[in-house]
């Protein structure tokens, strides 16, 4: 279970045995209405983090996305273009020099992806007015049916689907921040009330003996297995890949994921054990397929399981 969990079960547990020994029993001017009050808030922070990091995977994934095609095309056109030029030609030589500033560009992250596609750019604005002119006019350069028009919008594209990433990365950041802050001033809260109860225990027996129904410490409980991006990829780019939060996984305990395709499977019908923290691979998914999942961990103490989060294959 995650820290806020921890400290609503705790409140729960601790207005209970107010209530069957001395409801009227107060802290800094907080009763158990304002105890149970904090502890219900943490639900709607909690329901508001998970909604932020929906928002953030589907950010995250559509500049993936974006990327991917970036790169393809960054990849393949320089390819095509060699394929059409001859280099015995003065002219046409001169225009595969052009290449070679977009080939020093290597493209594995979107800041050389757009690099090197405005390089390309360039240089398929000239290559492609140079063929159009011959006498018959040659096709432009073209690869799956795609050449310069497609990558300059992917280009124009690319900026606002980072934008969007990273202001959805702050709003998950807001978030969390603010179910830190109240599951911090509960568990406060908490320990407060219990000090509280075990002062007026030294002279109530059976007060004291009720006592152990709350729960104050973690138990040996694993601790939850965060997620920390999930993206569409693989060869076939119908994978999910998933990576953790550095510092989550447990050797010690058992890992899984589970998940499930919504509106095919039963809730979270299916799992894996996770033996590489670095992470993992679902699917093949189809395109269009919701799929929702979460991580539990398990050991002889207990179980942890993470937030829901889901993606769309597109």
């Amino acid at each position: 279970m995650e820290f806020y969990q921890a400290n609503e079960i705790r409140a729960n547990q601790t207005v209970a045995v107010i209530k069957q020994f001395d409801p009227a029993l107060a802290v800094g001017g907080i009763d158990i209405a304002g105890l149970t009050a904090q502890a219900n808030a943490l639900e709607g922070l909690a329901q508001q983090r998970d909604h932020a990091l929906a928002d953030y995977d589907a950010a995250n994934n559509a500049e993936h996305q974006g990327f991917l095609v970036i790169q393809s095309l960054d990849l393949a056109l320089p390819k095509a273009a060699e394929a059409e030029l001859d280099d015995n030609i003065d002219a046409e030589s001169a225009l595969l020099d052009l290449l070679s500033s977009v080939y020093a560009i290597k493209p594995r992250n979107t800041e050389f992806a757009l690099a090197r596609g405005k390089k390309l750019v360039s240089a398929l604005t000239r290559i492609n007015a140079y063929l159009i002119s011959l006498n018959p006019p040659r096709p432009a350069i073209t690869s799956g049916g795609k050449g310069l028009e497609q990558l300059a919008a992917a280009l124009d594209a690319q900026p606002s689907l980072e934008q969007a990433l990273e202001d959805r990365a702050a709003d998950v950041a807001s978030a969390r921040n603010a179910l830190r802050v109240a599951a911090t001033a509960l568990d406060r809260l908490n320990k407060r009330f219990y000090a509280k109860l075990q002062s007026e225990a030294r002279s109530n027996p059976t007060l004291a003996g009720a006592l152990a129904q709350i729960m104050t410490g973690s138990e040996g409980q694993p601790t939850t297995l965060g997620i920390k991006s999930l993206l569409q990829g693989g060869t076939d780019n119908l994978h999910i890949l998933l990576n953790y939060d550095p510092g989550t996984y447990d050797g010690n305990a058992e890992s899984r994921v589970e998940w499930q395709v919504v509106g095919v499977d039963a809730e979270f019908a299916n799992s894996i054990i996770i033996a590489d923290p670095s992470g993992n691979a679902l699917g093949p998914f189809a395109l269009g397929d919701t799929v929702k999942l979460r991580t539990r961990v398990k050991n002889s103490n207990g179980t942890t399981t993470g937030s829901v989060r889901s993606l769309v294959v597109q």
